[in-house]
């Protein structure tokens, strides 16, 4: 039934070589939020910063793990 469906769909998968560039792009921009100063002074306002610096983390590592994950699933 699947292949009457999917018949003439032609599906592109990226070359490696974008897979690698992004993951390194990622991972350098997660190295670029780990060097951020927790809080930062703006005059006389003080910033804390944390609760953002944590949650860039969390998206930066939840989209490298797309990333890995989808190459995992799918050259295995």
């Amino acid at each position: 039934m699947a292949e009457k469906i999917l018949a003439g769909v032609k599906t592109k998968q990226p070359s490696l070589e974008k897979f690698h560039e992004k993951i390194t792009m990622l991972t350098g921009i997660k190295h670029e939020i780990n060097e951020m100063k927790p809080s930062i002074d703006i005059g006389w306002l003080r910033v804390n910063a944390t609760p953002l610096i944590k949650e860039l983390q969390n998206t930066i590592v939840l989209w490298i793990d797309t990333y890995i994950n989808f190459l995992l699933d799918n050259t295995v």
